[in-house]
């Protein structure tokens, strides 16, 4: 982990940048307190702990309401458009 204060980083900044994707992680500091942390992006959110529980949530959430509505079956292209 590297520290750099605001000015070297927005000097720097294609750098700093081209860290993170290397998997290095900058924390920018103002007048030395730490203000911002830059690290690689995951691909995808989905393997996060927090996306993992905002999902069971959902789920369960979802799984404790009553279905709507009716169910009608596959509908066929012809009845979309009517005659």
């Amino acid at each position: 982990m590297r520290e750099m204060t605001v000015r070297e980083a927005n000097s720097n900044f294609l750098q700093v940048i081209a860290a993170a994707q290397r998997g290095e992680t900058i924390i920018v500091t103002r007048d030395g307190t730490p203000v911002a942390k830059i690290t690689v992006c995951p691909a995808s959110q989905t393997g996060t702990p927090e996306w993992q529980s905002a999902f069971v949530v959902l789920r369960r959430s979802l799984q404790s309401k009553p279905g709507r509505g009716y169910r009608v079956g596959t509908i066929a292209e012809d009845d979309t458009y009517g005659d």
